[in-house]
């Protein structure tokens, strides 16, 4: 324990006291910014991506259900035994049908595609928080027919606001003696919602269940296109989907079931493809650096070889000689690593604050809402993200040190000694 403090101290002094030869001084203090940095980076590219997928999931499921059932929903009977089997499963919070279609809204001259969802209010708060996103306007549907709630950019695009009509034509051919002509149904504007998502804000339309069956199941059986189910814990997904499936064929119902990790699972997927992609990128930065420190601590070797041959002559082994400057990699690994935690951790904080900064000095936006689905960078610290930074950096550290301290230890004192 004693000879292991010895060679601490010793590497400390010969670190402390640096080189008489500037650009030694310089690699050594590069090696350090080199390390900080990586590891500051990667700090900050991890919290973000941790972030971004914390915010995404949130959001999603703020706009959607946990499983939804598509399908089958026929009979009026039917759909009431299948609503009360499963909300007698355990885990299962809420459970509400809805009918949806594809239609053209317009405004005018300006149309845009849009999803029609047909909803019960009273009953869809439980399975979502959509209409509680709602930003101007009201959150249900008065007693009158043909009201519709629809998305913040939706909005925008259609040039239109809250009092204002829409006009909503389905793809559905009516016939009749002097030809066929489609559904045109004209809407009044009740609400618009900011779900935070461009998918939903853009193309997303909610009107009451009983005039979407009116417009897309006239003179058909079909009642519901969908059921929205949401349970107590998002993680009980799959163990209920299970569940689910078993009464659907206990009731003979022939249906489809998804859930919400199934629906998103490329897109989550592309996430967790990124943050290894930049992982990798980063961490090679750290080892960059850390090739840089061997440049270093080689240099160190040829520029100290008296100082290592008298400490030789004075009882030193080969092994403390290695060990003399393993502390010293480890020692400059450990002081790049805490600046670069210390720096990625204040920037991973305060990016909200940094980016939008940025974004207002130069007049540019990083992230648009139409390709990234949300317009801020989120940023989420997970302290075992942060350790298994930390560890990288000095594990690099102490490699780049075996090349060096075994060439240290390879010295002859002798010769040394005999030509100074």
């Amino acid at each position: 324990m004693k000879s292991l403090f010895l060679d601490f101290w010793v590497s400390r002094k010969i670190l402390i006291n640096g080189s008489k030869n500037r650009f030694l001084s310089f690699i050594g203090f590069s090696s350090i910014l080199g390390i900080s940095i990586g590891v500051m980076a990667l700090i900050v590219v991890m919290s973000v991506m941790n972030g971004f997928h914390f915010e995404l999931k949130k959001r999603i499921l703020d706009a959607t259900s946990h499983i939804e059932i598509t399908g089958g929903l026929d009979n009026q009977d039917e759909i009431n035994q299948l609503i009360k089997k499963i909300t007698d499963l355990k885990h299962v919070k809420a459970v509400s049908p809805y009918v949806s279609g594809e239609g053209l809204l317009s405004n005018r001259s300006v149309n845009r595609g849009v999803l029609v969802k047909g909803i019960d209010p009273q009953y869809e708060n439980n399975v979502n928080q959509l209409l509680n996103k709602v930003v101007k306007g009201s959150k249900k549907f008065s007693i009158k027919p043909f009201e519709i709630i629809i998305g913040v950019d939706l909005a925008r695009l259609l040039d239109v606001d809250i009092g204002d009509d829409v006009s909503l034509l389905i793809p559905k051919l009516n016939f009749s003696p002097i030809g066929n002509y489609p559904t045109i149904k004209k809407f009044h504007i009740v609400g618009i919602f900011d779900a935070g998502i461009y998918e939903f804000d853009s193309s997303l339309a909610l009107i009451d269940y009983q005039d979407a069956q009116k417009i897309f199941f006239k003179n058909q059986k079909t009642k519901f296109s969908a059921m929205q189910i949401q349970l107590t814990d998002s993680n009980k997904t799959l163990h209920v989907e299970s569940d689910i499936k078993k009464i659907l064929i206990d009731l003979n119902i022939n249906s489809f079931i998804n859930n919400w990790t199934n629906k998103n699972k490329n897109f989550f997927s592309a996430i967790q493809m990124e943050k290894r992609v930049m992982a990798i990128i980063l961490t090679l930065i750290i080892a960059v650096a850390a090739f840089n420190l061997v440049a270093s601590l080689a240099m160190s070797v040829q520029d100290r070889k008296k100082d290592i041959a008298i400490l030789m002559t004075i009882g030193f082994s080969k092994f403390q000689i290695i060990r003399i400057f393993v502390f010293q990699g480890f020692i400059i690994g450990f002081i790049g690593s805490l600046l670069g935690l210390f720096f990625g951790v204040v920037i991973a904080s305060n990016i909200n604050t940094i980016v939008p900064f940025i974004e207002g000095l130069f007049n540019i936006q990083f992230l648009s809402k139409d390709i990234y689905y949300i317009n801020e960078l989120p940023s989420i610290i997970i302290p075992t993200d942060i350790l298994s930074v930390i560890l990288v950096s000095i594990i690099l550290s102490l490699f780049a040190t075996i090349y060096p301290s075994q060439m240290a230890a390879k010295l002859n004192p002798g010769e040394i000694l005999k030509n100074e």
